[in-house]
């Protein structure tokens, strides 16, 4: 074999060396890209919610939720500690709610910016809490219907109904999850300090 002819053969291997390399890189990018697009899916699917609570079935475009739904991770939401189903007088999603006596709603999320919209059960007076504090003042009447914008920062939202009136039922018949932003970034708020006079109460 002259010089000519090796220097042929050696460039020939080259050539499927270099091929094979790059077909290599490439499949290696793919699948490496393949867990962080479902993922992007998985938030993007996991970030909005219309709950319907209660367990007299589930209306159309709702994900039901009964008092017996314990949370665990797979689902993504569900209750802990006290709540029971009860009716309501409302139609479609708000013809039944749960009952809160101590425990509350968890649904896991992206972090980010959230509008939440609550409409309550029967009930003459009900206060909601998110993330531990209160957020919705004495909403009253029945399928009473509040929204506020709030930020999550820990990958879940814990929702409960609280005391409005003594010797009531607090309920909540349907929660309505829009993200507005995946920073979690919100308006500036302007604090007011004072007595009740200052409180934001429903209507």
């Amino acid at each position: 074999m002259n010089l000519f002819q090796k220097a042929s053969k050696t460039k020939s291997r080259l050539k499927r060396f270099v091929s094979g390399v790059t077909a290599s890189a490439l499949a290696l990018t793919a699948f490496a890209a393949m867990p962080e697009i479902a993922d992007r899916r998985a938030e993007a699917a996991a970030a909005n919610w219309k709950f319907d609570l209660g367990g007299a079935g589930t209306a159309s475009g709702y994900t039901g939720v009964s008092a017996g739904t314990g949370y665990n991770a797979s689902n993504g939401y569900g209750f802990s500690g006290s709540v029971s189903d009860v009716t309501a007088g409302g139609s479609g999603a708000l013809s039944d709610a749960v009952r809160f006596t101590g425990g509350e709603f968890r649904v896991d999320l992206p972090n980010g910016l959230y509008q939440v919209t609550v409409t309550t059960g029967n009930s003459p007076r009900t206060s909601i809490t998110m993330e531990g504090m209160l957020q919705m003042i004495n909403l009253c009447g029945n399928n009473a219907v509040e929204s506020i914008q709030i930020p999550v920062t820990d990958g879940q939202l814990n929702i409960a109904a609280v005391a409005g009136m003594n010797n009531a039922q607090y309920t909540i018949s349907a929660i309505e999850i829009t993200q507005l932003n995946t920073t979690g970034e919100t308006k500036p708020t302007v604090w007011l300090c004072g007595d009740s006079t200052v409180a934001n109460y429903y209507n």
